[in-house]
């Protein structure tokens, strides 16, 4: 349908907040769109807290056997009937006039396949606190380089035409993390025109004890990471390698492993990992650090670091 916004609500398990994320999808000052909730095998009481919104003739629900975000997000985009697909996760919280400017600007810039935005972020615990990070963000051609050094795009936050699917694939389901930016980087190679609108349009939610965003998960994150751009330089020619100075992001993605290790105290995975990765002069003085140093010393010293750097980038608004 050609004005038609799917929103994509993939959830699991989420049953305090789904709520809220529909709530905010139905306050939406843009009137033509859909609501399409993917159950990815929820075991909790989500399905009795979505029975009131399943009479609203704008929500459609399906249950699926648990595949992960990425699953989850390709079952509702193929079940979409809209020609634009918004993104939002069952934590996360659309402001009103959120599809309305980003569908104004889609009208009005034909050539954009994806549209994202600015945005917030709070705190489980402190709902009503809204911090801005100050990241730098961008359009057009200087997506992609500057996708490599750093995730600046939030699924939450885009708007895009349903072609673009069609035209550069779905999400990669054997990507439990980091999906997102597997396929930011895939469209984004491929020759998507992905553009920044400078508004804030949503809200997403930290959580402390959320698995995606702990200490322990930032090994596999990092490692994920690690890999994605290991195989986007399988896919690029010698001169795009060059001209994108992809190898120096896979080195600084592999020392980020290394750090991940050594941020929760695993040293054995760290020492390993850089052993098998770094054989150059520059890197033998940290083989002997991590060695010699106890586990616990840098565990304390890192965190002290992550912690700090963590408090600097959120900005009471």
């Amino acid at each position: 349908m050609e004005n038609l916004v799917s929103i994509i609500i993939p959830t699991y398990n989420a049953e305090q907040y789904i709520r809220e994320a529909i709530e905010s999808a139905l306050k939406q000052t843009y009137s033509d769109f859909e609501i399409v909730i993917i159950d990815d095998g929820s075991t909790d009481a989500t399905k009795k807290v979505l029975e009131l919104y399943l009479k609203n003739s704008k929500v459609r629900y399906f249950y699926q056997e648990n595949k992960g975000l990425a699953g989850a997000r390709n079952t509702g985009i193929r079940n979409a009937r809209g020609d634009y697909i918004a993104l939002l996760d069952a934590d996360d919280i659309f402001l009103p006039d959120k599809i309305e400017e980003q569908m104004k600007y889609l009208k009005n810039n034909p050539s954009c396949d994806i549209v994202y935005c600015d945005l917030y972020h709070f705190f489980d615990e402190e709902p009503k606190k809204l911090f801005k990070i100050n990241y730098h963000y961008y359009s057009g051609l200087e997506v992609l380089p500057n996708l490599l050094k750093k995730d600046f795009i939030a699924p939450l936050t885009v708007l895009l035409r349903k072609s673009v699917f069609s035209r550069f694939g779905d999400f990669d389901e054997n990507f439990r993390r980091s999906e997102d930016l597997e396929f930011f980087l895939r469209a984004a190679y491929g020759g998507a025109n992905i553009c920044f609108l400078p508004m804030i349009l949503a809200k997403l939610r930290m959580r402390r004890n959320n698995n995606l965003q702990g200490l322990n998960s930032q090994p596999a994150i990092k490692s994920l990471n690690l890999k994605i751009l290991e195989d986007l330089n399988k896919k690029m020619n010698g001169k795009e390698r060059q001209r994108y100075k992809i190898n120096s992001y896979i080195k600084r993605a592999a020392f980020k492993t290394v750090l991940a290790y050594l941020l929760i105290g695993d040293k054995e995975n760290a020492r390993k990992f850089l052993f098998k990765r770094f054989n150059n002069p520059p890197f033998f003085l940290l083989r002997v650090f991590i060695v010699l140093i106890p586990a616990r010393l840098f565990k304390s010293f890192l965190q002290f670091l992550y912690y700090l750097n963590r408090s600097l980038k959120f900005k009471r608004r």
